[in-house]
């Protein structure tokens, strides 16, 4: 028995030397910044795609596209971000979430649309709620009707959706289990990008947004188009030749062309920016591995993504034998509305290409087994997605079987890019690839895969940073990594250096002024916390924020600054049965008894209910 204990004892010694010598380990310096010059933007002969080509608006397009403007307006990506109309919104509504214990309920108020989440004791006494107007729908409404809350200038994503096909109110897409972000999961820029057609950062370093032009359009497709516009108004192009001042998506070659469309609708497993970009940067007409470069598990699971058309469609035999066949064959973005018989429009287009070779079922079997004779039917059907209440179409076209969906990744780790970028050279694939890990490793469904796939970012960035290449995102992602496998002294040192940069992403600067933070306050450094805390609740809306803020005021004897902390951290998140447990404790200080035990019963059935 001694001698197991002396073991044990050594093991823990060896460990501990281990951790203080990676803690210790010398960061390698740097190599000059020309050692590792930026990724080549690939040539383009549109002459709109360069970054001095300024965006105009739909409205400069309205001057001379009357007609393409009109038509556009009916479609349904010129609606996919709009303000709420009481009069068009579906009716009032309330429903339980089994899932996670809450209720939900939707509700008009004066001129307000108004959403509500409520948890509540098993015999119905409310504990906590957060109740938001909603100020923009997310969608054209087809499939669902998505909506986002806004709250001191922040919009955030509201947990209830309406569902067009079970004519209900349910949980939004990705809400649909036990924990999930109510109210808190902030809409940022990345995320209205694709749902808007102009949106801008307020300053730099906040999450709050400008959309300078709601609808999609002409030039999310087209580019920026004053350098066409000044053209235009100046000169009388000659006929029968191509204007090369904007980008017409019908004349790219088909990876450009889908290039367009991948910005959104193609959406890997994983994936990374390239060095010195960000997919907002992205302009028609040019390749998207010159942005980003997506990743998925090597596995043969065609499970269906709803952003995962692009990657469906290439999957398709169709597509691989034929040089043409793209998002355009099917896909008209100027229609003005769908095509009366849908299935006889569509049934059209795969004879265009199969009529001397049709289907090969005999008629009579054919029609038995479908008797509108829909080619989508069999090789495009309609069928269950990663999205809880929604069926879409399939885009890889053609022989699907019935056969159970698989998990995504399957047992595979090995990550592979959907696309390859051949402008990259081989230490920026590997910083990739790595970046891409990390994120597989915060998206994994369980422990052990999050720790093999962070395992694999570390195996992999590591090497990229001794052999001297560093950005913001290398370092960040380096100092998350640490900071995981609990080295923290590591970790801040990467969290400094990756905010001395000025390649990190907003969202990605925030988390880590917040590790550098609660750094501070471990080592009793209050005051330089504090610093950190302030700047961080003026940039982002986080409940995080919020409640390290009141601790520092609580550690510095700041019981009125402290108690003003707690109670916006609630305002955020009311469901924290911590912050009820410091606001008991203050009122209590403050001689307020009546208040100090409502937060102390609601901090009990709260911590009660998170454990259920």
């Amino acid at each position: 028995m001694r001698r197991l204990l002396w073991l044990a004892v050594a093991a823990i010694a060896v460990v501990l030397v281990v951790v203080v010598w990676i803690n210790r380990r010398p960061v390698p310096a740097p190599l000059p910044r020309e050692a590792f010059p930026l990724p080549p933007l690939s040539e383009s002969p549109c002459l709109n795609t360069g970054a001095d080509v300024r965006y105009v608006g739909i409205d400069a397009c309205k001057e001379c596209h009357l007609d393409r403007y009109d038509s556009y307006l009916h479609t349904a990506h010129s609606r996919a971000l709009s303000d709420v109309d009481l009069k068009a919104e579906p009716p009032d509504g309330k429903f339980e979430h089994g899932a996670s214990g809450r209720s939900y309920r939707v509700y008009r108020e004066g001129n307000q649309f108004r959403h509500q989440e409520v948890v509540r004791t098993p015999g119905g006494r409310e504990i906590a709620r957060q109740d938001l107007p909603v100020r923009s729908l997310v969608g054209s409404g087809h499939f669902s009707r998505t909506y986002l809350a806004e709250a001191d200038g922040f919009l955030s994503e509201s947990p209830i959706t309406w569902y067009t096909q079970k004519q209900r109110w349910d949980m939004s897409p990705g809400y649909d289990r036990a924990k999930h972000p109510g109210f808190q999961r902030l809409a940022l820029l990345e995320c209205l990008y694709c749902h808007a057609g102009r949106v801008e950062r307020r300053e730099a370093g906040d999450l709050r947004v400008n959309i300078l032009e709601q609808r999609i359009g002409c030039e999310s497709c087209h580019g920026p188009g004053s350098r066409h516009a000044e053209y235009q108004r100046a000169n009388k192009h000659p006929a029968g030749t191509d204007d090369l001042t904007i980008v017409n998506p019908g004349k790219l070659p088909r990876s450009r062309l889908e290039a367009i469309c991948a910005v959104c609708h193609l959406q890997g497993t994983v994936w990374a920016d390239v060095r010195g970009r960000k997919i907002t940067d992205f302009r028609p007409g040019q390749p998207l591995t010159d942005y980003r470069v997506h990743y998925v598990f090597n596995s043969k699971n065609d499970r269906m993504r709803v952003v995962g058309h692009v990657e469906q469609l290439r999957q398709s035999v169709c597509y691989q034998k034929s040089g043409e066949l793209s998002c355009l064959t099917c896909h008209d973005p100027h229609q003005r509305q769908r095509p009366k018989d849908t299935t006889a429009y569509y049934r059209q287009k795969c004879l265009s290409c199969h009529a001397s070779q049709g289907c090969s079922l005999a008629t009579a079997e054919r029609l038995k087994k479908n008797p509108a004779d829909d080619c989508t039917a069999c090789h495009m059907p309609r069928g269950d997605t990663d999205i809880p209440h929604i069926a879409f179409t399939h885009h890889r076209i053609g022989r699907h079987t019935s056969r159970p969906a698989q998990p995504d990744a399957g047992d595979t780790l090995e990550l592979v890019p959907h696309e390859e970028a051949p402008q990259l050279t081989e230490i920026d694939r590997r910083r990739n690839l790595g970046l891409a890990y990390l994120l597989a490793a915060f998206n994994a469904d369980s422990p052990q895969r999050a720790f093999a796939c962070g395992r694999m970012a570390r195996d992999i960035l590591e090497p990229v940073l001794e052999a001297g290449l560093r950005d913001g995102p290398i370092l960040q992602s380096l100092a998350q990594i640490y900071r995981r496998e609990q080295l923290a002294t590591r970790a801040r040192v990467f969290a400094q250096e990756a905010l001395a940069t000025n390649d990190l992403s907003a969202e990605g600067r925030g988390d880590l002024l917040l590790m550098l933070a609660e750094g501070h306050l471990l080592d009793k450094e209050t005051e330089e916390a504090v610093a950190i805390l302030q700047k961080l609740t003026r940039t982002r809306r986080s409940p995080e924020d919020w409640r390290a803020l009141g601790t520092c005021y609580l550690k510095m004897n700041q019981p009125d600054r402290a108690l003003a902390a707690f109670e916006k951290a609630l305002t955020i998140n009311p469901f924290d049965h911590r912050v009820h447990t410091k606001l008991a404790e203050l009122h209590r200080r403050r001689g307020d008894e009546v208040r100090a035990r409502e937060h102390e019963e609601k901090a009990r059935l709260l911590a009660q209910y998170s454990k259920s």
